[in-house]
């Protein structure tokens, strides 16, 4: 049975330069038949009836070629037209085409206070969104409540944790899934233990889920470690439980999704440092260990690897898996969830083979340590710029030329000032607005829609 269509406001012709029914078949039109000279200067205007007749001899080949260059905008109101506009719209193979081509934006999102530093306060999460020429603007969040804490994006959908669910969100068609929590009593449940993920060769969409449970030697605020990990495959009916090879930790420094798997830091012995990077396969759900970069750090230095100067991240750059490196703070913890501070040089490495572990150094970026900044996690880098904060709230964007600069060296782009919010509590992750469905992945879940 056909999933029935999105609701969507009534609308009528073309409005706000979007275009309607006589547009499409117009454009249509003029791609099909060329103008032709005569002999004479008066011209034959054909009427509009014949215009509009034409597009049902369309074949579906075509009009998707058509309607993938249309905005999503565009394509939300043409759902109603006909029964053949909607169907390939709704297709599946359309709706990832439309995705690929669509323009990848830089997400903020500044997590719910409950006091500002004058007076007691309620401030909600806000998002910020940076587009491709990194102009900012605030996503008009209908669909996120006060208590909403995001932790994932993935394909227009961003994922935000609640109390007592989970909620799935797609902001251009207005729907949102909301999933019930793994059943399994944990010691303490937090919105990082959470990611997102997306196979592109099953086109599954996956939630995962790390235990967090107390372990002995390890006190308050040090690591967890996990030997399994919960799994949830929208549209099924409940959560599945994926046992690890070995014990694993150290993902509340951030998880991403590339490719089909999930990325995070895990603490390793008998690698460079003792750390390494988890890759978990979202079509075959096996684990693998990918040995970090021969770091420069402990070669040139005389100090055992037990005793890094080193912090690590994870982060995602043009669709490719990055293990980020950047100096130690003593006062810190290594396992900080805190956004890296940048006084000095952070490298990016990327990866280039996980077959054989094979990394190259992307950028590495040098900051003067008499203006401390700081990256957002766990996406901070898209179009070859970087962006960066200061202890007062404030956000910049800078250029990245070639594959390693000095930023000390380029002017910074004041974006905005995000106070009262905390700077060392935001989070950032990639963003593309995509016609993603979620009615064909209820299952288990509650589909909602605000539109």
């Amino acid at each position: 049975m056909d999933a029935p269509p999105l609701p969507l406001p009534e609308s009528g012709g073309a409005v706000g330069g979007d275009l309607g029914r006589h547009d499409l078949a117009q454009l249509s039109y003029e791609k099909k038949v060329p103008e032709m000279a005569t002999d004479t200067d008066d011209k034959v205007e054909r009427p509009v009836e014949n215009h509009a007749a034409s597009i049902s001899c369309i074949t579906s080949d075509v009009l998707h070629e058509i309607l993938l260059r249309l905005p999503i905008s565009s394509l939300l109101r043409f759902l109603r037209t006909c029964h053949q506009w909607r169907d390939v719209i709704r297709d599946s193979c359309f709706v990832m085409g439309h995705a690929n081509r669509a323009p990848e934006h830089l997400l903020l999102f500044l997590p719910r206070i409950d006091a500002s530093e004058s007076h007691m306060t309620v401030s909600p999460g806000r998002i910020k969104i940076f587009d491709e020429k990194w102009s900012v603007s605030t996503w008009a969040a209908s669909s996120m409540d006060p208590d909403d804490h995001l932790f994932a994006s993935c394909n227009g959908l961003l994922c935000f944790y609640r109390k007592y669910t989970l909620k799935i969100v797609n902001p251009m068609t207005g729907q949102s899934l909301y999933l019930s929590k793994p059943d399994r009593k944990l010691f303490r449940d937090l919105y990082y233990l959470y990611s997102f993920g997306f196979h592109p060769a099953t086109g599954e969409y996956k939630l995962i889920y790390f235990h967090r449970e107390p372990r002995h030697g390890r006190f308050s605020g040090q690591p967890f470690c996990f030997d399994s990990i919960q799994v949830y495959t929208l549209g099924e009916d409940s959560w599945r439980e994926i046992r690890a090879p070995k014990e694993s930790c150290l993902v509340n420094l951030g998880v991403v999704n590339v490719d089909g798997a999930m990325y995070w830091i895990t603490e390793e012995e008998g690698t460079c440092c003792g750390v390494g990077v988890m890759r978990f396969d979202l079509r075959d759900e096996t684990f693998e260990l990918l040995r970090p970069p021969p770091l420069k750090t402990c070669e040139v230095t005389d100090r055992p690897c037990d005793a890094p100067d080193l912090s690590y991240h994870i982060t995602e750059v043009d669709r490719k898996v990055c293990l980020v490196t950047v100096p130690f703070s003593c006062s810190s913890p290594l396992w900080r969830r805190y956004n890296a501070e940048v006084a000095g040089r952070m490298d990016v490495w990327m990866l280039q083979s996980s077959a054989e572990d094979r990394w190259f150094l992307r950028y590495n970026i040098d900051l003067p340590a008499s203006a401390p900044r700081f990256v957002p996690q766990p996406c901070f880098i898209r179009g070859e710029k970087i962006l960066l904060h200061d202890h007062d709230g404030s956000a910049f964007c800078q250029d990245l030329q070639g594959s390693g600069m000095q930023t000390e060296d380029c002017s910074e782009v004041t974006l905005l000032n995000f106070r009262p919010y905390r700077y060392y509590e935001t989070q950032s992750y990639l963003y593309k607005e995509t016609l993603v469905p979620l009615d064909v992945y209820a299952g288990a879940a509650i589909v909602r829609s605000s539109r």
